[in-house]
């Protein structure tokens, strides 16, 4: 069964009360952060930067937290508008070792503060970013407030996904109608699905980043299970790629597809994480009945 693409609220209001004690203007530091993850998480303890790169992809890659509208777009990832970032004259710049190619440039503006955003440990990265976070704030058990609230929402959703059959199940990000990018181990979401207690399926071989590209035959080929297509970019219509004769194959073979909808990033952080094992479970859920 098809779950339809749609803006799922479930969660909205415990994702609220997380946002609730944002830090003191008097003390909110003057960050401009390079990572949409590290936005994510910044955001999540109550922090506004004053900038961030290419916002517009922000909002509409990430449903949650919302990035105010002051919020200032400092250009590209990896390419930034030195003159604008001159001129919001921030106290600190959040990169990632990817921006060490413009180190000398960057460092001229504001200190350098790096962060890893891969691992072979995703979810466990995420954490020890979101304390770091924390900690340059100057608030260092923000981190784990945010993080008790967290886990007790993954607690709820491991409970739920018990009661699941046990199935193998295939994390898939389409390309086109013959290809899809499949997550595995060293990718965020593989590692929420061990925390659910939920087999991820991965018959074959992905790179440092978690993720093979596959041609659709070869899931044929595979056990069947749940196929659960993770958001495409945000506005791109999937109905082609998911009525194509291959997918049809597929279902016919003995798959199940389950479609994820918008807002729910590979590139984000623990909020990101526990959403996606939250939509997760509900989609699955849906799907049995």
């Amino acid at each position: 069964m098809v779950i339809r693409r749609r803006q799922l609220i479930q969660g909205a209001l415990a994702s609220a009360a997380l946002f609730s004690f944002p830090l003191r203007a008097a003390s909110a530091p003057r960050w401009v952060i390079l990572d949409w993850g590290l936005t994510e998480m910044a955001l999540l303890l109550g922090i506004t930067p004053v900038g961030v790169a290419a916002t517009d992809w922000y909002r509409r890659l990430f449903s949650q937290p919302t990035l105010p509208s002051q919020v200032v777009d400092v250009g590209l990832l990896f390419q930034p508008n030195y003159e604008t970032l001159f001129e919001l004259r921030p106290t600190q710049l959040l990169v990632t070792p990817a921006h060490r190619m413009a180190e000398a440039q960057l460092s001229r503006i504001a200190p350098l503060h790096y962060f890893a955003t891969y691992s072979p440990h995703p979810w466990q990265q995420a954490q020890q970013n979101l304390h770091a976070l924390a900690e340059l704030a100057g608030d260092p058990g923000r981190a784990d407030r945010v993080m008790a609230t967290l886990l007790a929402r993954l607690d709820q959703a491991r409970q739920r996904a018990a009661h699941f059959q046990p199935r193998p199940l295939y994390l898939l990000h389409p390309l086109d109608t013959l290809h899809v990018l499949a997550f595995g181990p060293g990718s965020l979401f593989n590692d929420m699905l061990a925390l659910l207690g939920m087999g991820h399926h991965v018959p074959f071989a992905v790179g440092a980043q978690g993720v093979a590209t596959l041609e659709l035959e070869q899931l044929a080929q595979m056990p069947p299970g749940w196929l659960v297509v993770l958001p495409s970019w945000p506005e791109v219509d999937l109905s082609p790629m998911l009525t194509s004769p291959l997918w049809h194959t597929l279902m016919r073979g003995g798959h199940q597809r389950v479609v994820l909808p918008d807002g729910l990033s590979t590139e984000g952080g623990v909020l990101t994480a526990v959403r996606f094992a939250e939509t997760l479970v509900n989609a699955l859920q849906e799907a049995h009945a």
